[in-house]
């Protein structure tokens, strides 16, 4: 009698031992669980913070384009990247010119029935009226439609005036950025 009574206790003892581990596993599953959802809401909170900041940064290191990247690129690599990226932004018949005698046109293309002559400028700072005049000079001389001056940077005032009068595109930092999102091609 006292071995049963001894089995009844230890059972008892057992059954309540399961239900206050279980207990306890409930609670830390829920834990976790809270644990989880505070740490996505705090990323979250971090990255509405830090968004602004980041964008201020890449805007002050000059930083906020990819076209930037194109300034590691010597002059030829960057004429052949281009050429790529342009390719894969819907022109067709993309030719590079030879680097010697190319008439201040170094990629020719079409799109949309115009023909295109492309002065390709990668070096960091402004371009100026130089560029803007061989681009002008080589749509004249291979006949094409439309002349436009491709860098990864921006343009001096006075070469915007001419393109202006001239009618050459001038695509800078920002056109470019947007050809090489468009593509997908890092240079």
């Amino acid at each position: 009698m006292a071995g049963a009574v001894l089995d009844l206790i230890d059972g008892f003892f057992r059954a309540i031992g399961s239900l206050f581990f279980g207990i306890l596993r409930g609670i830390g599953r829920g834990l976790l669980l809270l644990l989880r959802g505070l740490l996505f809401l705090l990323r979250r909170l971090l990255r509405l913070i830090c968004l602004p900041f980041a964008a201020l940064y890449r805007h002050l290191t000059g930083k906020s384009n990819r076209a930037s990247r194109c300034l590691r690129l010597t002059g030829e690599e960057f004429e052949v990247y281009a050429a790529d990226i342009l390719r894969d932004n819907g022109f067709k018949h993309v030719k590079l010119t030879p680097v010697s005698g190319d008439q201040g046109v170094d990629i020719l293309c079409d799109r949309g029935g115009k023909r295109y002559a492309f002065q390709c400028k990668n070096y960091q700072g402004s371009v100026g009226n130089a560029a803007v005049q061989e681009a002008y000079a080589g749509m004249q001389y291979y006949g094409c439609d439309v002349a436009v001056v491709l860098c990864p940077g921006t343009f001096t005032a006075s070469a915007r005036r001419l393109a202006q009068s001239t009618g050459v595109l001038l695509w800078g930092e920002k056109r470019l950025t947007h050809l090489m999102q468009v593509s997908g091609k890092r240079p």
